[in-house]
């Protein structure tokens, strides 16, 4: 019989503090330049067992751990079905969230990359920076920097979180970044200081250069109690990350937004106007029972599948309760908050502790593994690896495009 927990860490956030430290880590090899029909890659070997569909592969490989505070150079990587490189760009600061967009007809390519001499707050080193737009042939085009808006304050040379970003139109889109905030309004059942500062994550829409939107989490005290890593309320000392906000998605079928909290191991939708909680999936107070094999721990990456049907997510795990990553499915019902489907799929690569993403195409997944360094075609249904790319560097996501063969 199944039973429906939760369980967690006390143990995951130190390691992901530490990871992020400086210390030793492979660097990117960058060649001499060579003509654009003679591109290689050495970030990966790649094995075949099986037939890749046709498509285009963008990763952005970056050394790590690394001091997002150094300058270290990152690297744009486009293949295709085969890992034959189609194009390739090198980065002044690494680069995260490569990602492809059709916008009016045209090819549009976004990355975040890296700013070294961006604010982080002491106790958090996490990459900030901001965001580049780029045509098909990864010429610049433009640069989104973060836009104040919201109670902050926000310190000087505050940028945007490399987590993710949604371009809507070449002057539309949705960008993310946190900012460091002493707060007052933590509930009293959890004992904390008088004072205490956390890492507040905000999420803004922007058109035409102005912010039309945002949502700050800061006032809403229930996330102060769901949380189970960052959380150490009684300590005056040190930041909290107590959110982790990692993902931004929207949801066609509403136009509302659905986010990935990794602090509090929960999938939540706000309302796109009033910011309003419209459920919470997983964590210490979901708003749909969970059995014990759907609960997911430090997710990456939802998306939305089966025609906006299905939610999918890169489920981590925990190093200590769990050291395997997987692939889960859910099928809801959100007007009476029930789980009505679903499914897993146990990754056979090395567990990943931190990053990671997935991409649903028929029978097959094709996954970036984060700080595992792969990226997997596989069919889910059989378990055959169609496509395996192992590498010596993470990427934070990896996609897949399909074309015509």
């Amino acid at each position: 019989m199944r039973t429906r927990k939760t369980q967690y860490s006390v143990a995951y956030l130190s390691l992901v503090v530490a990871l992020f430290s400086t210390g030793c880590s492979k660097a990117i090899k960058i060649p001499s330049p060579v003509p654009a029909d003679t591109l290689t890659q050495n970030v990966y070997t790649i094995n075949s067992t099986g037939m890749a569909s046709p498509g285009v592969i963008l990763t952005a490989p970056f050394p790590f751990p690394a001091d997002p505070m150094t300058a270290v150079p990152g690297l744009l990587l486009i293949m295709d079905q085969d890992g034959r490189v189609l194009n390739e760009q090198f980065t002044v600061g690494s680069a995260f969230d490569f990602i492809r967009w059709k916008i009016n007809g045209q090819t549009r390519y976004s990355y975040i990359e890296n700013d070294p001499n961006a604010y982080r707050p002491v106790g958090l080193p996490y990459f900030a920076g901001y965001v580049v737009i780029t045509d098909s042939n990864l010429n610049q085009l433009q640069q989104f920097n973060f836009i104040p808006a919201g109670p902050g304050p926000f310190p000087p040379g505050q940028a945007l979180d490399v987590h993710d970003f949604i371009m809507i139109s070449d002057s539309h889109y949705i960008a993310m970044a946190t900012y460091p905030k002493y707060v007052t309004n933590i509930p009293a059942y959890l004992n904390a200081a008088s004072s205490v500062l956390v890492d507040v994550p905000i999420v803004e829409e922007v058109n035409n250069g102005s912010v039309v939107w945002y949502w700050d989490p800061s006032s809403d005290t229930s996330f102060y109690g769901a949380s189970v890593t960052g959380n150490n309320f009684s300590d005056s000392t040190t930041i909290q990350d107590y959110i982790h906000l990692n993902a931004i998605l929207i949801d066609p079928t509403d136009n509302n937004l659905i986010l990935s909290l990794r602090s509090l191991c929960q999938i939540m939708k706000v309302n796109r106007q009033t910011g309003a909680t419209m459920w919470r999936l997983g964590g210490k107070n979901s708003d749909f029972p969970l059995f014990s094999d759907q609960i997911f721990l430090y997710q990456h990456a939802p998306a939305l599948v089966d025609s906006n049907q299905t939610l999918i997510i890169f489920d981590d795990g925990d190093p200590i309760l769990r050291a395997e990553s997987r692939i889960v499915e859910f099928k809801l019902d959100q007007v009476n908050k029930a789980v009505t489907g679903f499914k897993s799929f146990t990754i056979p690569e090395k567990f990943s502790l931190l990053m990671g993403s997935v991409q649903k195409m028929g029978d097959e997944y094709f996954i970036g593994g984060g700080t595992a360094d792969y990226m997997l075609e596989v069919n889910y249904v059989t378990g055959q690896k169609i496509r395996e790319f192992l590498g010596y560097l993470p990427s934070y996501r990896s996609y897949k495009y399909p074309t015509s063969p």
